[in-house]
Order: structure tokens, then C-alpha cells, then sequence
């Protein structure tokens, strides 16, 4: 492991998200701000980085991503349909059981990974996984949670349909960017100098952005760190997610660089949207926060740690 290497790939994530969380802490941004830099990352220079990125990522490299597509799906949003119902069994109430299940399936890796992946894993294979994962949980992982939150949050009879919610999670930029550039890369497409130097900007900026405004989002919310449920969740997503990732690709003998990368990423924090997720029901704030903040700090720990044991994959 080069410990240099994986030091300045750990560290700007850890000052710009701590940066951001002071800024917030001393109210150098109101809310409406705050909401302003995660539209800003969310809807604008994260797509437009990740549409470059697919965009030039090996048309071969691209066509070998279909086992890795399934791990995802799997280890992301089965995990998150796993979770909900072992909760709902539970008699966890359906609001509760969503946010809790979403929390700890759910993956940072669409905004760290083009900080700490790229350095690692060189460009093709960073990008290709921080893209395929943004597809995989914004498409069949965020589009069933906004269904469950919507569903417990209504009556009976006012339950979201289906295919809505699911075409509405499909015009998220975070999910047709990356499909977009993956259709260039499949038909051996360049984009044009003049759109690549167009978005440059915006892409250059979306790993910084992402991790200053989740430091924001991070300290508009009272932070519980001493809940069971808090310490569990933390421990499900930062432990046993990896632990099931690490079980599927060496089941699957899938000792690529890619699955490595793959690999790598599940050991990160639980995303923004869960916070956010939060806050729009009016439910669960303080936990869900202190899941992140655990998670991120957690991942000081758990990333060097699948490093180090991605030689026995």
C-alpha cells in the first residue's frame, strides 16, 4: 500500500468536508445557500464530470461492467430492500424503517470517489465506478426510496405510482449524465473540443463542490453519536456492507482492477440525500446526521483497511 498515495487522496476529502462544516458552524451560509452548493454539486458540475468521464472511458472497459453492475445492485440497492424489511418486521414503523434502510445502503462514492478512487485507480477505473454507481443507486436505489417515503407519507389512496417515481429518479442529471456518456463510449463517440472544453469547469470543480457543500449539510443538523441504532447503522454500512461487496467478488472471482476499485468504494459514507431525505419528512434528523458524520470519519479507517485486503479478493 503506497501510504503517500492513499494520504493525498484521503486528505482533501477530510479538510474541504471539514472546511465546509465550520463554515457552517459559523453561519457563513443561510440555508437557502447551503441548498444552492448541493443543487450546484447535485445537479451541475458532479453530471458534468461524469458524463466526461464515462464518455472516455475504454469502450472494453465499459462492456465488462455488467457483473459489476450486478454487485451493485445487490450490495446497494438489495441491501436497502433487505434492510427495510428485517426493520419492518421489527415493527419499525414504514418512515422510520425507509430512512434507516436508505442511510445505511446508501453510498458516497458518487462524490468522494472522484477524489479518492481517481488518484488510486487512475481515471478510467475511477470514473467508471463513481459513474456506475451513480447510476445503479440514483436508478433502482433512490428512485424505491423517494416510492416508500412518498408512500409512508401519504394516505392509502395517494400512493405515488410506480413507474413516476421511478421516471422521475431517470431525469435526475446524477443518473442520465453518466448513461449518456456511457452510450458515447459504447459507440466509440468523443464528445466535441468545444462541448469537452465547455464543461471542463464545471467538471473540474464537482469533487470540491460535492465535498464542501456535504460539510454544510453536515452541520445544519443536531449530530447524535451515542444512539444504539446510530452506532449500529454506522457499523452495518461501513463494516458489513464492504464485508458483503468483499463476499460477492471473490465469490464471483472478479479479480480485476475494476472489482478492486468496486471493492473499495463500498467501504465509504452513507450519501448526502440521506440527511436531506430527513429533513424533508421530519424524521430522524439528529440519527441520521450522526450516521454520517460516523461513516465519514469511519472511512479514515475502513478505506486503507479494503486496500490492504483487496490482494485476497
Amino acid at each position: 500500500m503506497n501510504i503517500q498515495l492513499l494520504l493525498s487522496a484521503m486528505i482533501p476529502v477530510v479538510f474541504v468536508l471539514a472546511l465546509g462544516y465550520a463554515a457552517g458552524r459559523h453561519h457563513s451560509f443561510d440555508d437557502d445557500q447551503r441548498k444552492g452548493f448541493s443543487s450546484l454539486a447535485l445537479q451541475y458540475a458532479l453530471p458534468a464530470s461524469l458524463f466526461l468521464a464515462m464518455a472516455n472511458v475504454d469502450r472494453r472497459l465499459l462492456l465488462q461492467q455488467g457483473p459489476i453492475a450486478v454487485v451493485m445492485l445487490i450490495g446497494y440497492s438489495g441491501l436497502f430492500l433487505l434492510g427495510y424489511w428485517i426493520l419492518r418486521v421489527m415493527r419499525v414503523g414504514k418512515l422510520k424503517a425507509t430512512l434507516y434502510s436508505y442511510t445505511v445502503s446508501s453510498t458516497a462514492v458518487p462524490i468522494y470517489g472522484l477524489t479518492v478512487l481517481v488518484p488510486i485507480y487512475g481515471s478510467q477505473i475511477g470514473s467508471g465506478v463513481v459513474g456506475l454507481a451513480a447510476l445503479v443507486t440514483n436508478l433502482a436505489q433512490v428512485s424505491v426510496a423517494i416510492y416508500l417515503l412518498e408512500a409512508s407519507a401519504s394516505n392509502s389512496d395517494e400512493h405515488p405510482s410506480v413507474w413516476r417515481t421511478v421516471g422521475r429518479s431517470a431525469l435526475n442529471p446524477l443518473v442520465w449524465a453518466p448513461v449518456l456518456g456511457a452510450i458515447f463510449a459504447l459507440l466509440s463517440w468523443q464528445p466535441s473540443s468545444l462541448v469537452a472544453a465547455g464543461l471542463a469547469p464545471l467538471a473540474v470543480s464537482a469533487a470540491g463542490v460535492a465535498i464542501f457543500a456535504s460539510g454544510l449539510v453536515l452541520s445544519a443538523y443536531p449530530v447524535k453519536l451515542t444512539s444504539f441504532s446510530v452506532i449500529c447503522s454506522a457499523l452495518v454500512c461501513i463494516v458489513l456492507k464492504p464485508a458483503l461487496f468483499f463476499g460477492m467478488i471473490r465469490g464471483g472471482h472478479m479479480a480485476t482492477k475494476l472489482a478492486t476499485a468496486t471493492f473499495v468504494g463500498s467501504a465509504m459514507p452513507t450519501s448526502t440525500p440521506s440527511v436531506l431525505f430527513a429533513q424533508q419528512y421530519d424524521a430522524c434528523e439528529a440519527e441520521m446526521a450522526g450516521i454520517m458524520l460516523l461513516t465519514t470519519v469511519g472511512m479514515l479507517v475502513t478505506v486503507p483497511t479494503t486496500i490492504a485486503m483487496s490482494p485476497f479478493l
